[in-house]
Order: structure tokens, then C-alpha cells, then sequence
């Protein structure tokens, strides 16, 4: 089966929820275009009708034919739209056709016409013939008696109006759309190509090569990448750790090669020996054929172990994006008629995709820190952002969230970005220790005039008392074998410590954890 690149699965994502904007906003907007311009002709049939309703009504008696008709052609002159205009009395309280702009002068009495003159009320529908759709409306006609001051009705007006204009006008739109909307998809889904064939796909494909090269055995084969971007980086680090497993192999080897000389000369000595000696030299044999798997054993695991500790870092750091990413791709699938959710989800995926560079940046934390870039930081804001942001995988995970911001919290000097990795770190864990679902609380405080505090609580399964000192060390872990790397407190220990802060944890065995990190309110002093 096929496997698509990360580069290639985004933009195919990317592209397939263009494509459904692009033809959903072209709907919509079609849509509210068309109801524009009917409401528009309703509007003014209605203006119209009821001109000539309050016309008529000055007289106490709707005039003969020859009398009307004129002033209905002239309606239907002005507004082009008005397919037919129609005026009906009341004779012995029954509606009675009196006069047409229309050729046909025997206009029938509908239901609508009755029902308008029965209630006084203005009646509007919207009839399909199959070929045309039109207005049906129906204006009733009052006439005002001057000495009681009361409204009588005298009969009614009916406006037929052709939405055949608007109907075409809707069309035309319709067909400039879909000419259009496939070559703007075309020419994006070429440009996002383009961009990550030259700035992820190449750097990526010749990391990946020198790996394959290294795993074949060639230890000399390094990524030669002429960027300073996080890929170079990886790149440099990754050189780095080939020369360290480089050195090392060569010295396993010489190693082997003296313990095997110094075997061949034991066996010419014991073979030289007598025969009380043979057999304690072929048992001595053994042993040492014994010893040299051992050290190449040794050999193999050492370096499965510098490999696997860059490995399980680089794990560590991305598999915490890629989830949240996973979250609001899911809730995307889930919600994809949705327009509005789409779009806040697809921004979502857009900044997770900016932050896996610099989540890269930070594989080696544990041994080299990047300088603190401070600026002003709301944690209030951040911890809601970063609420925003996990909230999806908190659903999934069946883990009910709650905060408790303290409104007048101090604003901070601060590595936004850190401080942000921290609290994703702090998250992560405690949603791995509520695998049943459970209640996460994040809250903030002032601790005097020269702290503020972030607690994040958790109904998990705690920690054991004796555990709790080797949290912070490098590659401590109490997950399962895969589900873990022990390097996740260590970073967040080094980030909390650069900022002059300090971070403690409290638990309590099947009733959870909470950990609390304290930070300056003023700008840290760092240390060398």
C-alpha cells in the first residue's frame, strides 16, 4: 500500500477543504444574490399595488374598466417586471374580476384574492409553473368614510411579477463560478506543492537518505544541507550523533581486536601445554567466545542508544502537535457542513503546522537551551489559547476541563513559546495518567508580590511516593515500554528554571497529581 509524505497529506488536506469553501461561499453567495433581487421585486410590486390600492380607495365605489385599465398599463410600463396587474370589487360580498393590464380579460378569482379580502391582510406567494416562477400578491383596496372615520374595503389588487430575471441573473453567476473556482483551486494546489517541494520535501529527502545510508552500515554518510533553518539543525545534530557513534564503533573495534589476539595467543600457549591442561584451556576457550558476544553486544546496544535516546526525543516533542492536529482533524470530518467550524478548525491546523518547526528546534533542550526571548506575556490569554487548542483531544479522551483564571494576575516577562511547550508537556501527562477519562483543572494565582502561580490538577491514577524525586531526571519514565521517553519533566524543569521560576508536584495515589509552577512577576535574571 502506498504511503504519502507529510508534505502531501497537507496539501492535500489543505486542498480539499479549499475546494469545499470555494464551492460552499460560491452556493451561498448565489444563493443570497437570487433572494436579493426576488425580495427586491416583491418590494416593489408591493410599492405598486399599493399605489394603485389607495388610489382607488379615494373613491366609494372601484370605477368602471375604462377607467382603471389605463392606470394599470401605465404600472406595468414603469416596472418592467410586473407581468400582471388585476383589480377586483365586491359584489354582494363576493369578489368580482373589474379590470386587467393583461390581454385576457376574464382573470379568475383565486383563493389568495378571498382570503385578502375576507382578512384585510396583504398576501404574498411564490407560484412555479415548472417553466417560470412569479409573485402572486394581493393588496386590499380601503376606502376611508369621512363622517365615521371607519375603513371599508371595496375589493382588492393583484400583482403578478416574473422572476424569470432573476432566475437567469442566478444562473449566470452560477456558470461563472464553476468556470472559474477550478482554476484558483488548480493554481493553489500548485503553489503548496511547490512550496513544500523546496523547503520540506528536499531537506527531508537527503536526511532521509544519510539515514539509510547509516543504516546500511556506512557511518561516514552525513547530511550535507547548507540551511540554518530547523532542518539544518536536525541536520547538524544528526551529523553530531553520527561522529559520536562513529568514534565509538572504532573503538569497539579495536577492543575486539585485542581481546581476539589475546585469545589466539592463549590458545597457542594452552595448546602447547600438557594434556592436564587441555581441558581447562577448551572451557577457557568457551568463556572467552562468550565474553567477546558479550562485548559485541555491548557494541550493538551502545549504539542503539545514543540513536534511540535522539530518537525517542524527537518523538516526545512532535507527538504532542501531531495529536492536537489529529483532534481537529477528526472534529473537522465530523463537523464538515459546518462552514464557520471548518474555517476556525482549519486555522487551528494552520498554527499547529507553523509550531512543528519550532517544536524541532528543541530536541536537544536537555543538553543545549536556546536564549530566552522575553516579552510581555498574559498567562490568563496563553492558558486560554492553549485551552482552545487541546480541547479537541479532551472530548476524545472523555476528560471534562475547567479553569479558574485570577482576573488582576500581573502580566510577565517571559519565552511565550516555552511556557507554552511546558503547559502541553504538563497537559500531556496528566491526560496520560486519566486513560478512562477524568477532570483536568488549570487555575492561576498571585503568590505575593513577586511570584505568580499555574496549577494543573488531575484526577489520575497519582504517583508513587518514591517516584516522585526521580520525575525530573533524564529518561525516567513510569509509562509503558513506547508510551514514554522521561524526558518531557527534564525540559519543562530546564524552561521553568531559566525563567527564575521552580516547579513542585503533589500526589496522592489513586486520587491524582497536581503540579504547580512558580514564576517571577519580574524579568529573571538569568544564569550563565
Amino acid at each position: 500500500m502506498r504511503t504519502f509524505s507529510l508534505p502531501a497529506k497537507v496539501t492535500l488536506l489543505l486542498s480539499l477543504v479549499v475546494v469545499v469553501v470555494v464551492f460552499v461561499v460560491t452556493f451561498v453567495i448565489n444563493k443570497i444574490s437570487a433572494d436579493i433581487i426576488v425580495n427586491d421585486l416583491k418590494e416593489r410590486s408591493t410599492k405598486a399595488a399599493n399605489e394603485i390600492a389607495k388610489e382607488l380607495g379615494k373613491a366609494p365605489q372601484i370605477p368602471a374598466a375604462d377607467g382603471v385599465e389605463s392606470d394599470l398599463l401605465d404600472a406595468v410600463e414603469i416596472n418592467r417586471s410586473i407581468k400582471e396587474i388585476s383589480v377586483f370589487g365586491l359584489k354582494q360580498k363576493e369578489p368580482e374580476f373589474v379590470a386587467t393590464s393583461s390581454p385576457t380579460n376574464n382573470i379568475p378569482v383565486t383563493d389568495e384574492i378571498r382570503w385578502a379580502i375576507r382578512e384585510g391582510k396583504t398576501t404574498y406567494h411564490l407560484h412555479d409553473n415548472g417553466d417560470e416562477r412569479f409573485w402572486d400578491i394581493v393588496v386590499p383596496i380601503y376606502h376611508r368614510i369621512a363622517k365615521t372615520n371607519q375603513q371599508r374595503i371595496l375589493g382588492c389588487v393583484s400583482v403578478l411579477t416574473s422572476l424569470k430575471q432573476a432566475d437567469r441573473i442566478t444562473q449566470q453567476n452560477l456558470r461563472v463560478a464553476i468556470i472559474f473556482a477550478p482554476a484558483a483551486i488548480l493554481l493553489l494546489i500548485v503553489l503548496l506543492n511547490v512550496l513544500f517541494r523546496f523547503t520540506i520535501h528536499r531537506p527531508v529527502k537527503k536526511i532521509q537518505e544519510a539515514m539509510a545510508q547509516a543504516e546500511a552500515g556506512d557511518l561516514k554518510a552525513e547530511v550535507v544541507l547548507n540551511s540554518s533553518d530547523e532542518l539544518g539543525m536536525i541536520a547538524g545534530s544528526y551529523n553530531r550523533m553520527l561522529r559520536q557513534i562513529r568514534e565509538a564503533t572504532t573503538e569497539r573495534i579495536s577492543l575486539i581486536e585485542r581481546i581476539n589476539n589475546f585469545n589466539v595467543e592463549l590458545k597457542s600457549k594452552v595448546e602447547n601445554a600438557t594434556a592436564e591442561l587441555t581441558k581447562r584451556n577448551r572451557e577457557l576457550r568457551e568463556l572467552n567466545e562468550k565474553l567477546l558476544k558479550m562485548q559485541l553486544e555491548l557494541v550493538r546496544l551502545e549504539r542503539l542508544a545514543v540513536a534511540g535516546q535522539l530518537t525517542a526525543t524527537f518523538a516526545h516533542e512532535v507527538g504532542t502537535p501531531l495529536n492536537l492536529i489529529s483532534g481537529h482533524v477528526q472534529l473537522l470530518i465530523e463537523s464538515f457542513s459546518d462552514n464557520e467550524f471548518l474555517l476556525k478548525k482549519l486555522i487551528l491546523v494552520q498554527s499547529q503546522i507553523r509550531r512543528l518547526s519550532e517544536i524541532v528546534r528543541r530536541l536537544l533542550d536537555a543538553t543545549r537551551r536556546p536564549k530566552l526571548e522575553l516579552a510581555a506575556v498574559n498567562l490568563n490569554q496563553l492558558i486560554q489559547e492553549v485551552s482552545a487548542l487541546i480541547r479537541p483531544t479532551l472530548q476524545l479522551r472523555k476528560v471534562e476541563f475547567d479553569h479558574r483564571l485570577q482576573e488582576d494576575l500581573p502580566v510577565i516577562q517571559a519565552d511565550r513559546k516555552q511556557l507554552e511547550q511546558v503547559l502541553l508537556n504538563l497537559i500531556n501527562n496528566s491526560l496520560d495518567a486519566m486513560p478512562d477519562g477524568g477532570h483536568l483543572l488549570i487555575e492561576t494565582e498571585t503568590r505575593s508580590d513577586q511570584f505568580v502561580a499555574i496549577k494543573i490538577a488531575d484526577t489520575g491514577q497519582g504517583i508513587e511516593r518514591e517516584n516522585i524525586e526521580r520525575l525530573f531526571q533524564p529518561m525516567f519514565t513510569t509509562k509503558e515500554i513506547g508510551q514514554g521517553t522521561g524526558l518531557g519533566l527534564t525540559i519543562c524543569r530546564a524552561i521553568i528554571k531559566e525563567h527564575g521560576g521552580a516547579i513542585e508536584v503533589k500526589s496522592t495515589v489513586g486520587e491524582g497529581t497536581t503540579f504547580s509552577v512558580f514564576l517571577p512577576a519580574e524579568v529573571p535574571v538569568l544564569q550563565a
